[in-house]
């Protein structure tokens, strides 16, 4: 089973990323997990052996591209299967670019927009 944990704030994002993977065809494979407190996203990326972390960038805040950034480098140390990505702010240029860089030097392994679809998302989530 494929277990993806989402660091998010939006919990109502959360909930709706984790219905839509339940509903899609084909997904009983699929278990994910929304965890509030980032902090705890390290070891319950252990604990559950997960595959996957989405680490909400948030717009304003102590969450921002650094701290999660941070997150992901202990995670890659703790977990190097897990895979990384972070749903960022699209209009902040800074959290963009910020994340294009840690893609580009494997720091993360994608990034998405906090205006992408559900769809979309799950899509990307399914594509890990």
């Amino acid at each position: 089973m494929q277990t993806v944990i989402l660091a998010m704030l939006r919990q109502a994002v959360a909930q709706r990323l984790i219905s839509k993977i339940c509903d899609m065809p084909g997904c009983a494979h699929v278990r994910a997990l929304f965890e509030s407190d980032y902090a705890n996203a390290t070891s319950a990326t252990i604990a559950y052996g997960a595959d996957a972390v989405v680490f909400e960038v948030a717009e304003f805040g102590e969450y921002d591209t650094s701290y999660c950034l941070k997150l992901c480098d202990r995670i890659r140390r703790e977990a190097p299967a897990c895979r990384l990505l972070l749903l960022c702010p699209e209009h902040n240029e800074q959290s963009v670019s910020t994340a294009g860089e840690a893609k580009l030097n494997g720091q993360i392994d994608d990034f998405l927009f906090h205006d992408a679809s559900i769809e979309y998302m799950v899509s990307k989530l399914l594509a890990i």
